[in-house]
């Protein structure tokens, strides 16, 4: 096992307390590239800051590589974070990418979905990060493959890979999704956590004790934006997906803009309050993020917050930012204004559908191999198979079924079974597989708010509704396999091609017959 560097030994430390500062390198080679550098050589000459956290196309926009600068972070004597966004990278892409990354000796990665792109550029999405997570656990042992026709073996590598989860959601589905994904997200090889951007101290607590109450111990670092008026207004809105920033805080912030500083003095002031409440509350760090901070203010934040952290608790009725009629998944503690060990009662109400009740009961009768008459559905899914007509024609009738109720894409390896008979290839934009990605509000799509609920959301309404919420827990899906693209799912699923087959460890009925097109 290789050294731990300086981020990582202080994160994994119980007597320490973690720093890290975010940056946005933007684009070409102008001064923001050059602040960021400069940034990076002052952190590594200070020791006040472990990690420079250097952000991947933030907002969907092109900027400067991170992985790149990351290298020349590492160079000039800092420590980098590198932002991994699987938005505008195919599986490819993101394993050679960490082969460059390995070989430079960057280590520390953050692995996030990504933002949907705010220009024309076809977005991937690819992988989900627990897929990312699963592939550099497989790096970090060895990864095995093949090589003409023998199994050749890499060096095993020393990634160090965290993610990013919001407990600032306001509805008890998204939440709920928020949790089930992050433990999938552990399951698969997480090493921390980075909290999204939020000021509720309740919420800041309940990702802790979830934690706690999970016996997941992975060290969580808690995310301080220096707010500005501006971007608040942004956040409020969801225009920076994720980020929560309630009315309350907004006309508080309206307010201290029009101090003679604009207001700096009193976000430095919060932000150093903040950081006082997460290392109370039990924190291995901050994650500091905000526009225009400079060094001075870094140090400020980090000095003023040690300074106030023996008081924490004086502190935290000053970030009671609730969201009107917000969930909180622990009961209130009126003495501390915080949160009780206590799980808090349910309120969403389940709503049962037509659509899941013939799926599910087809499903029984056709795709459940326990069935009587499995063997037989499945040798004549053989002999479809091996005929060229049959098939194409077996084709047509699923896609005409599915087009109707699912609003099938046809990607031949159907997950419906595990996502409430609701297709996330066609109905989400970032074809989330496996769980929700952050950036919902309300209960509404990141990419189309106040047009189309967020289909985990309404995942949760439906399988709450069958008292079915335990199939969120499921062994992940696996990235899409674009080989059965535009095949028949029923036939793949018979076959033992999909990944639904080969979990269950389904093989095929025999060879299939050859194709009679071709005799």
């Amino acid at each position: 096992m290789s050294k731990l560097n300086s981020f990582q030994e202080t994160l994994l430390s119980e007597d320490c307390f973690c720093v890290t500062w975010e940056q946005v390198a933007g684009r070409g080679s102008g001064q923001q590239r050059e602040d960021v550098l400069a940034n990076a050589v002052w952190a590594g000459q200070n020791g006040l800051v472990k990690a420079i956290s250097i952000t991947d196309n933030p907002g969907g926009d092109p900027a400067n590589a991170a992985g790149a600068l990351g290298v020349e972070v590492k160079k000039l004597g800092g420590e980098p974070l590198v932002h991994l966004s699987l938005r505008d990278k195919n599986r490819n892409e993101v394993e050679s990418l960490l082969y460059a990354l390995n070989s430079a000796g960057v280590q520390n990665l953050l692995v996030i979905s990504g933002d949907y792109p705010n220009n024309p550029a076809q977005p991937v999405f690819d992988l989900d990060p627990i897929h990312a997570l699963q592939l550099i656990q497989r790096l970090n042992s060895g990864l095995e493959y093949q090589s003409c026709g023998r199994t050749a073996t890499l060096p095993p590598t020393s990634f160090f890979a965290g993610v990013a989860v919001s407990p600032y959601k306001k509805l008890e589905a998204e939440l709920f999704g928020q949790y089930y994904k992050l433990a999938k997200k552990i399951n698969s090889g997480a090493q921390f956590i980075i909290s999204q951007v939020g000021y509720d101290a309740r919420k800041a607590q309940e990702l802790l004790l979830w934690l706690k109450q999970n016996g997941r111990p992975i060290p969580a670092l808690a995310n301080i934006y220096v707010l500005s008026y501006r971007t608040a207004r942004l956040m409020n809105a969801n225009r920076i997906p994720g980020c929560m920033v309630s009315e309350k805080l907004l006309r508080e912030l309206e307010g201290e803009c029009r101090a003679l500083d604009g207001g700096k003095g009193a976000r430095l002031k919060r932000a150093a309050k903040m950081y006082a409440v997460a290392k109370g509350l039990g924190y291995r760090g901050v994650h500091i993020g905000g526009h225009g901070l400079t060094r001075e203010d870094i140090t400020y934040i980090v000095n003023q917050g040690e300074e106030l952290a023996p008081g924490w608790q004086g502190l935290v009725a000053g970030f009671d930012y609730p969201q009107p009629m917000g969930f909180y998944l622990f009961k209130r503690d009126n003495e501390s204004g915080l949160n009780t060990p206590e799980y808090a009662s349910s309120l969403a109400k389940g709503r049962k559908s037509a659509v899941y009740d013939f799926s599910h009961m087809v499903h029984r009768t056709l795709l459940e191999p326990r069935h009587p008459f499995f063997g037989i559905y499945q040798r004549l899914a053989g002999w479809i198979d091996g005929t060229h007509t049959l098939k194409r024609f077996s084709l047509f009738l699923e896609h005409l079924n599915k087009s109707m109720l699912f609003d099938c894409a046809g990607c031949g390896d159907c997950a419906l079974a595990e996502t409430g008979y609701l297709c996330p290839v066609s109905q989400c934009p970032k074809g989330m597989r496996v769980g929700p990605c952050g950036g919902s509000s309300d209960g509404w799509c990141e990419v189309y708010p106040g047009v189309r609920r967020c289909i985990w959301v309404r995942a949760y309404g439906r399988l709450k509704a069958y008292g079915r919420l335990g199939d969120f827990w499921g062994t992940p899906a696996p990235p899409r396999d674009w080989g059965l693209n535009r095949t028949s799912a029923w036939l793949n699923f018979y076959m033992g091609r999909d990944h639904t087959a080969k979990r269950l460890g389904l093989q095929p009925p025999g060879k299939p017959k050859a194709d009679r097109s071709n005799s």
